[in-house]
């Protein structure tokens, strides 16, 4: 190939990674002006359901709050179906989004639950919130606990001859310090903090469900279940799916025909998914990879079915 040639080829492949950049670039921020032309948008004015998605590891409470609000000041709302299709995630994210849902009811808009694939741990705390709770006879839910993880290296730092030092003001200052095995006091403490948490879980389920404290503490040991078990245990009321669900909240609210359904968080323009598509890029899998271990990653207490 020619000196000329190869100039020539460098060029087009600058200018095509240029051409590719402006697209970019110009599909993002059409992107943004959608985004924020829809949420400025007529809202849907005819009664309606909305459909609260609750999707995936719960680790913050902030974007369904924002739902939340939305659907209490939606006087078009007559009531909510809750999807929960979640493994649980951080307590209190999960107990905020709990005691929002719970609040809903007090505006006068019921709450109907549908658990769908998986509605374990922190997915099953917030779905307690609902007026009448569907599962599928195959639904993984339960899973009733708190967990505490984290790492202990001292073996491997000591192989590699690398020591952590710590000042503190107090004994327990550094509990779930890496560097060292944890000591009976802290192994007293931290069970005493996952014993109070459990017990917050417990007074909930006894406050929303029709079961005695004798009867849940026998299944209240972390098992996953079924649907078809939780229902003869009194944690689910009916079994049937989305749609029946559905139909149940609107024949609860009034709403004759085929109700019209509002989701939350509002469904996505394609230009959305676009722009969406074009930033993830950047980041990729590994992105999401990182976000699917985040609550084995973080420290704290969980309800998370693992």
């Amino acid at each position: 190939m020619s000196r000329f040639l190869k100039i020539m080829l460098v060029l087009a492949m600058v200018a095509f990674i240029a051409f590719l950049a402006i697209i970019g670039g110009t599909i993002g921020l059409i992107g943004k002006l959608a985004e924020g032309s829809s949420s400025l948008g007529a809202k849907e004015k005819r009664p309606h359901l909305t459909v609260l998605k609750i999707e995936g590891p719960i680790m913050g409470s902030e974007a369904y709050l924002e739902c939340i609000r939305r659907i209490s000041q939606d006087d078009a709302c007559k009531g909510v179906l809750l999807r929960v299709d979640s493994p649980g995630g951080a307590v209190g994210a999960s107990q905020e989004i709990f005691s929002a849902v719970s609040a809903l009811k007090g505006k006068g808009k019921p709450v109907v639950v549908s658990q769908g694939n998986l509605a374990a741990s922190g997915g099953f705390y917030v779905s307690l919130a609902g007026d009448k709770i569907f599962s599928n006879p195959g639904t993984l839910t339960g899973s009733i606990g708190v967990i505490l993880q984290f790492p202990e290296a001292s073996k491997l730092m000591g192989k590699v001859g690398v020591d952590l030092f710590t000042v503190k003001s107090g004994p327990l200052k550094d509990v779930g310090n890496f560097s060292r095995p944890p000591t009976p006091e802290e192994i007293r403490y931290l069970q005493s903090v996952i014993d109070n948490t459990y017990n917050q879980f417990l007074d909930d389920i006894l406050k929303t469900r029709k079961i005695s404290r004798g009867e849940l503490l026998k299944i209240a040991d972390g098992r996953v279940m079924t649907g078809k078990q939780a229902k003869g245990y009194g944690l689910v009321d009916t079994l049937g799916g989305l749609r029946e669900a559905e139909a149940y909240l609107a024949q609860l609210v009034k709403l004759e025909g085929d109700p019209v359904l509002v989701q939350e968080p509002p469904a996505k323009s394609w230009m959305e998914h676009l722009s969406d598509a074009s930033s993830a890029s950047k980041l990729g899998p590994l992105a999401e990879a990182a976000q699917s271990f985040l609550p084995w990653l973080q420290s704290g207490t969980f309800f998370i079915w693992k």
